[in-house]
């Protein structure tokens, strides 16, 4: 079972509220995350150009792979998402592109998806540690809904 939160991508001011700021949200952790689809402007993550990345993203069957740290220095570096999948994984065998197409996110603590510009879904896993506290922590934040 997961609780999905959903808000719009821009604030009240016409800011866009960006993958950093959702991540600053989340505690520290040790899991995989994986990148499954990309489109923004900014920086892809290594220093890798935009074509490059969206190439490396397609081309594995486990996405863009990286860590913790990795992920947030990504976040930082792009500053608009247009389209999004990142997914946090307990394990690295969990990450399976073919399973996700399914639907099936079973292990992964987060699901952070942008879509279209336009708004930011995240499904949190109720197994997680803290899962209440950070749909909390959004809904107050961005004044999301439960989906």
């Amino acid at each position: 079972m997961s609780e999905v939160v959903e808000f719009r991508m821009h604030d009240a001011e016409g800011g866009v509220i960006g993958l950093d700021s959702l991540l600053a949200l989340v505690p520290d952790n040790e899991w995989v995350w994986s990148v499954l689809d990309f489109d923004g402007i900014g920086q892809g993550p290594a220093g890798l150009g935009y074509a490059e990345f969206r190439q490396r993203t397609a081309a594995s069957s486990q996405g863009y792979v990286m860590s913790w740290a990795q992920v947030r220095e990504f976040a930082t570096g792009v500053r608009q998402f247009f389209d999004l999948q990142l997914v946090a994984a307990r394990e690295r065998r969990l990450l399976d592109r073919e399973r996700f197409a399914a639907g099936d996110f079973a292990g992964c603590p987060l699901v952070l998806t942008a879509s279209d510009s336009t708004w930011w879904t995240v499904e949190i896993d109720a197994d997680t540690e803290g899962a209440s506290v950070l749909a909390a922590g959004l809904r107050a934040r961005y004044g999301a809904e439960n989906r």
